[in-house]
């Protein structure tokens, strides 16, 4: 008597979703490797532009204080401003307005699209020069 064995024909098979979990969870992985690259690159770049606008904004300032300068300078030679005076430098530029009453100056420092202004209010010129207030304004 011989026996044979018969082999199911189910347990050759394999199942065909084998590397199906693998691929979901490389998939997942990369989603959220991909998602904290890009925020930290959206942080970087929001970064620069802060960091630029603020050297932009110290540039405006030190040129209106250029201005600042020139006007008390020239104030203190005799001379005046009865017009607007404008210097342009390499990084952007200042203007000196006409003086006001008993020597108010007004002068704004622009850099790019970073705007300073600055008004100075002597109460004496000749002999000694005494600044009341140097102060850094909103608005004229």
């Amino acid at each position: 008597m011989s026996f044979k064995i018969l082999k199911s024909k189910t347990s050759n098979l394999k199942p065909k979703n084998e590397g199906f979990i693998a691929l979901i969870t490389v998939l997942i992985i990369s989603a959220i490797g991909l998602m904290i690259g890009v925020g930290l690159g959206l942080g970087s770049i929001g970064e620069m532009k802060m960091g630029l606008q603020k050297s932009q904004s110290s540039e405006a300032y030190y040129l209106a204080n250029l201005c600042v300068e020139e006007a008390l300078m020239t104030l203190k030679e005799g001379g005046t401003y009865t017009e607007k005076v404008t210097i342009d430098m390499e990084n952007g530029s200042c203007t000196i307005f006409p003086i006001e009453g008993n020597w108010t100056v007004k002068v704004l420092g622009t850099a790019s699209n970073q705007v300073k202004k600055m008004k100075i209010v002597i109460s004496q010129i000749f002999s000694e020069m005494v600044i009341d207030s140097w102060q850094e304004v909103a608005d004229f």
